[in-house]
């Protein structure tokens, strides 16, 4: 590519690349120049509210897949034994569990 520019320099002549790109410039220059008005539309509050209002789409889509997930988990024994366990509500027995456990277990049946 700089070698093509350089012979185009040295030339004055443009080169087939430049020659097919023409018909395109007009469209990348408007391009570049509304993202140009549109980052210079952007200070501190203006990028805030952007990155709140991004956040906020983010995190529902993210909350959307965990209640399916959890809706999934819940639907299955084995998955709402497992969630029960993680929660701290599962069944804690004499014989597998460690003193620090059955100490919490009867904490919570209080």
């Amino acid at each position: 590519m700089i070698l093509l520019k350089r012979h185009e320099v040295k030339t004055n002549k443009p080169s087939l690349v430049s020659r097919l790109g023409q018909g395109s410039d007009h469209i990348f220059h408007a391009l570049f120049g509304a993202v140009g008005r549109g980052i210079s539309y952007i200070n501190k509050h203006t990028f805030i509210a952007v990155a709140q209002w991004m956040t906020f789409h983010v995190l529902v889509r993210v909350r959307k897949v965990y209640v399916e997930i959890k809706h999934r988990a819940l639907a299955n024994p084995h998955g709402k034994r497992m969630i029960d366990a993680v929660r701290g509500r599962g069944e804690v027995r004499d014989h597998g569990a460690s003193f620090y456990l059955r100490k919490i277990a009867e904490k919570g049946n209080k």
